[in-house]
């Protein structure tokens, strides 16, 4: 599961997850709005956040995350998440959001 978050509104879609995860989601989200619009879509610069489960993430490191490894991975704090930052180009970024379980599988893999 990868559910793509790219406006404040979207938060509709995870709604279920901790206010914790939620609000740092929000944080996010604001940055990318105050530094690339609001009106952003998936053409555009700036990026967007990933809630994923463990196929969430190996899809991604297939895809969009092939052969990168993370800026920063920071535990959320109050809830068993975590944030990833991947920087995919110099204006583009993905935040990846997972249970810190999945930890493991953030980083990057032996064969790549």
């Amino acid at each position: 599961m990868i559910i793509n978050i790219w406006k404040k509104k979207d938060l509709e879609l995870v709604k279920e997850l901790p206010i914790e995860v939620l609000s740092a989601i929000e944080t996010t989200i604001e940055i990318l709005d105050e530094n690339y619009g609001i009106e952003r879509t998936a053409e555009d610069l700036g990026g967007y956040v990933a809630v994923v489960d463990k196929a969430g993430i190996e899809e991604l490191k297939q895809n969009q995350l092939k052969g990168i490894i993370p800026e920063y991975i920071d535990e959320i704090e109050g809830a068993e998440y975590i944030s990833a930052l991947f920087l995919c180009s110099n204006d583009f970024s993905i935040v990846v959001v997972c249970k810190k379980e999945l930890k493991n599988l953030i980083g990057i893999n032996k064969e790549q």
